[in-house]
């Protein structure tokens, strides 16, 4: 018996997932995780600190060294004088229209923040943005197939 009959063997090719379809729904998506980890730590009362690795010059020895930095974080929800919380989706710098002329979601209590900001990720992750994220996308990015 030889090595190769020891293995399950499957005829399915390769999906490709650097279209640009792909890539503009996980950068969108790495975000909403982003604001997701903050808006828990918000509830729980803790601070929430987006953090990189960078090589950066040791002043002393002159040598590179890999240090932890902070990186500034912007949330994309804040509380109105209410007292209930609206969430702004963001591509860029740019805010998302959800439908024409309408870019806020109401989310009302703070308990609420999570799951809508999860519900926002699902309908990413199915293709329901992708009109919007290729009008925020604009003419510097690649132009996505009709």
């Amino acid at each position: 018996m030889g090595n190769l009959e020891k293995l399950k063997l499957v005829a399915v090719e390769r999906n490709s997932a650097n279209t640009p379809e792909a890539a503009m729904r996980a950068k969108m998506v790495d975000a909403l995780n982003r604001q997701i980890e903050a808006a828990e730590a918000m509830l729980k009362g803790e601070l929430f600190q987006r953090r990189r690795q960078s090589w950066v010059q040791d002043e002393e020895t002159g040598t590179k060294i890999l240090k932890d930095l902070p990186v500034r974080f912007r949330p994309w929800y804040w509380r109105d004088e209410k007292g209930g919380y609206l969430v702004e989706i963001r591509y860029g710098n740019k805010r998302l229209e959800l439908k024409p002329k309408l870019s806020t979601v109401q989310v009302g209590a703070a308990d609420n923040l999570v799951p809508t900001l999860t519900l926002i990720r699902d309908a990413v992750l199915a293709g329901e943005l992708d009109k919007q994220l290729e009008a925020a996308k604009g003419r510097y990015g690649k132009k996505l197939k009709p």
